[in-house]
């Protein structure tokens, strides 16, 4: 079964438990490697990454999007970016695919 993953802060992380989705206390020093670990998981098909953890990740996110036709890799702020949630989700996806919803 398909799942959707988090890397983020702790607090973003806890809150999106509620909801159930899994997720990996991260920050920009390591979160390269918790996102290469879930892209070597077949289940793994949306991922979400706070903006605090993505960094560094700019290049695989971009690459991931346009080159693997079942995975997703979507930028989120955190429970606790400055810059809070500027748009809707849906917003956010739109921007991680290219395209209109």
């Amino acid at each position: 079964m398909e799942k959707i993953f988090l890397i983020g802060d702790a607090h973003t992380v806890n809150a999106f438990r509620i909801c159930g989705i899994e997720g990996f206390y991260a920050d920009a020093s390591n979160s390269a490697h918790i996102l290469k670990s879930l892209l070597s998981d077949d289940k793994a098909l949306v991922i979400l990454v706070t903006r605090g953890c993505s960094e560094s990740l700019g290049d695989i996110i971009k690459r991931v999007n346009l080159e693997t036709p079942r995975r997703v890799i979507i930028e989120i702020p955190g429970i606790d970016d400055e810059g809070g949630f500027g748009k809707s989700l849906t917003g956010y996806i739109t921007d991680a695919l290219g395209v209109a919803l």
